[in-house]
């Protein structure tokens, strides 16, 4: 289905309605999914134990594209002391991750798209996309998002679908569903444009092959 065009805080965000559709649907059974045990926790493992070996616990952490709260749980296990906030485009989405932890104070989620984060700037010394970057209608504005909600020197770790197959057959997905997947040298450029410094990045296998991405947000000079 082709994506339509929505207007939110001044800045254009194309969003598909297929994959909407799919996880307002999905959520109430996401969280049941055998892909969380076999892709998604592994992945999210992978993300943080990056973040780990780049830098120190974090205080404030942002996941964009943050489904039921999965990446958030365990981060908050890691890191008891943490804020956690999550950023999802689905209204099921966000309503489920409300209701699992409800009564829990560092949570909060809030429903939003990368292109217009509904958050302050330099909030975050943390921020997080796992599994979600290809959905993203405005990749671009999305990086400037991220770089914008962040502290100088904060973090942000991606990880996203590595394929070559689905490389070659990208102007197709993202007619039908809005899909945009990128090659890692794609993701790179697009953190150095946002003035997010790569600081690592790696691919490896878990069930499909991922990128991952450590980025730093740079500090202010003078």
């Amino acid at each position: 289905m082709p994506r339509m065009p929505a207007v939110l805080n001044g800045c254009e965000v194309r969003v598909s309605l297929s994959p909407m559709r799919f996880f307002d649907r999905w959520a109430r059974s996401y969280d049941r999914s055998l892909l969380q045990r076999v892709l998604f926790e592994p992945v999210h493992d992978a993300a943080l134990d990056a973040f780990s070996a780049a830098g120190g616990p974090p205080r404030e952490v942002v996941d964009v594209g943050c489904g039921t709260g999965r990446l958030l749980e365990a981060a908050g296990r890691r890191w008891s002391g943490a804020r956690l906030t999550g950023i999802d485009v689905s209204e099921a989405m966000i309503a489920e991750a409300w209701r699992k932890y409800k009564g829990d104070a560092r949570f909060i989620f809030r429903q939003g798209d990368a292109c217009a984060l509904p958050l302050r700037s330099a909030s975050f010394d943390a921020a997080f996309s796992t599994y979600s970057f290809h959905y993203w209608g405005n990749q671009t504005s999305g990086m400037r998002e991220v770089a914008r909600v962040l502290q100088p020197g904060g973090l942000f770790v991606l990880a996203d679908v590595d394929a070559p197959l689905m490389f070659v057959t990208n102007p197709l997905l993202k007619w039908i569903d809005g899909l945009n997947f990128r090659r890692p040298e794609d993701i790179q450029r697009l953190l150095e444009q946002a003035e997010l410094a790569v600081v690592t990045r790696h691919r490896f296998c878990q069930l499909a092959r991922v990128q991952l991405f450590v980025a730093r947000k740079k500090q202010q000079s003078g």
